[in-house]
């Protein structure tokens, strides 16, 4: 990335084809070899010590729970360097994209999982346990019956909001066979009219709205942007934008007047270089590292 945030060059190389961190490093810095570079920034899944910047939990990535990440990327690369969690990477992408200078945003984004990024008061924030903004595990079912999570508690909106989760409603709507079905399959269908499907979609919706209004009563964050892949088309559709207007009133709903009243809930923008964006801007702005060491 230069200095305008614009992306020179790209490479994608699989994780598990690689396994360590010293050998992601590694073949990230020969991809660089030739680019004039003052700095590395590395985006990670997970839980990430916002100390240490080691991965206290994280899936997918045998070998890389406890590794001293930014000690083993500065070796490795000889400069400056910063580790972020990536959904803090993403957040911070979309928050200078819409100059927002010292307000403070929230990144949701919906696919497998639900996870959430946040830049609170224009420096990206992971919390002092690196769990800030895991709005995934925030409970939005408190009844008897509230569907159990894969944390092992029950009631959480990754159970409702995430692709498992809409596709299971559908399902027991419908009484359809799973095999086949997806959220873009179901997005698709609702787009069409099919009225089972936009139920499942508005539910949706809510349960999201539930948790979005949640955060906005404790961090009160000026925009709250809607990511990943399963926003449902998104503005380019009918069911993307009912979709939208569904959460925005189930924020409303749930929150004083003077929180959802005044949060912008719009969809993200930067799709997915938006991490990679964060990781090079969180390694250029040596201001935003004390966001990291609190």
């Amino acid at each position: 990335m230069d200095d305008t945030c614009r992306i020179v060059a790209t490479e994608r190389t699989a994780t598990c084809t690689l396994k360590t961190p010293e050998k992601v490093f590694q073949h990230a810095m020969e991809f660089a070899a030739g680019h004039p570079i003052a700095g590395v920034g590395l985006a990670v899944p997970g839980v990430l010590d916002s100390r240490l910047y080691e991965l206290r939990e994280v899936v997918n990535l045998d070998g890389w729970l406890g590794v001293p990440l930014r000690d083993q990327l500065a070796e490795a690369s000889g400069l400056p360097s910063m580790v972020v969690n990536d959904a803090n990477a993403a957040a911070y992408a979309e928050h200078a994209s819409r100059l927002l200078g010292v307000q403070s945003l929230a990144l949701i984004t919906l696919g497998t999982g639900v996870g959430c990024g946040m830049v609170v008061v224009g420096n990206p924030h992971g919390g002092d346990h690196g769990c800030a903004g895991e709005l995934g595990h925030i409970a939005v079912d408190f009844s008897d019956d509230a569907l159990p999570c894969t944390c092992g508690s029950r009631g959480h909106l990754e159970t409702y909001a995430g692709a498992g989760g809409v596709i299971a409603r559908m399902v027991q709507l419908s009484g359809e066979d799973p095999d086949g079905l997806t959220p873009r399959r179901i997005a698709d269908r609702a787009e069409a009219g099919d009225a089972i499907c936009q139920k499942v979609i508005s539910d949706t919706a809510c349960y999201v709205g539930r948790a979005i209004g949640m955060l906005g009563q404790v961090a009160d964050p000026a925009v709250v942007l809607l990511g990943g892949a399963m926003t449902f088309g998104g503005l380019e559709t009918e069911t993307g934008r009912r979709f939208l207007a569904d959460v925005q009133k189930s924020v409303k709903e749930t929150t004083l007047v003077q929180v959802g009243g005044n949060m912008k809930i719009e969809f993200a923008t930067l799709g997915n270089q938006a991490g990679m964006i964060g990781a090079a801007m969180v390694a250029r702005d040596q201001s935003s590292l004390s966001a990291f060491k609190k």
